[in-house]
């Protein structure tokens, strides 16, 4: 298998995505926009995350885009790329100006129906 590198990814990704069905609601053709969202934000592509700017290059590779599906289309990419830039825990601090002791860490959690949180040992 040969190594394949690919010179500007974002774009390329587009291209194929619009080179396809765009319009289409085909599993492969959802594949090819996911990828091509997913390629925005890996490589944190800012221009591209604009989605003046994606609706603008949408329309000048396809300029009969249907209206009602690209506006689906910019509201599933806006929510993506805002899903990518998400915290999975929410950034939570201690109220307490509690000092932590070398060696331990503080835990948090959910048990029994209530959020606990608890000051542990580093195990040896």
């Amino acid at each position: 298998m040969a190594l394949v590198k690919y010179k500007n990814p974002v774009v390329y990704s587009f291209q194929i995505w619009m080179a396809n069905y765009p319009e289409s609601t085909h599993p492969l053709d959802r594949e090819r926009f996911l990828g091509f969202a997913k390629n925005v934000c890996r490589y944190n592509a800012k221009r591209w995350k604009d989605v003046d700017f994606l609706e603008k290059q949408i329309l000048k590779v396809k300029p009969t885009f249907d209206p009602d599906r690209l506006e689906q289309i910019l509201i599933a990419f806006e929510y993506l790329v805002d899903f990518h830039g998400t915290n999975a825990l929410p950034n939570v601090w201690r109220d307490e100006d509690t000092t932590i002791e070398s060696g331990h860490y503080y835990e948090r959690g959910y048990k029994n129906g209530q959020f606990y949180e608890e000051t542990k040992q580093i195990p040896r």
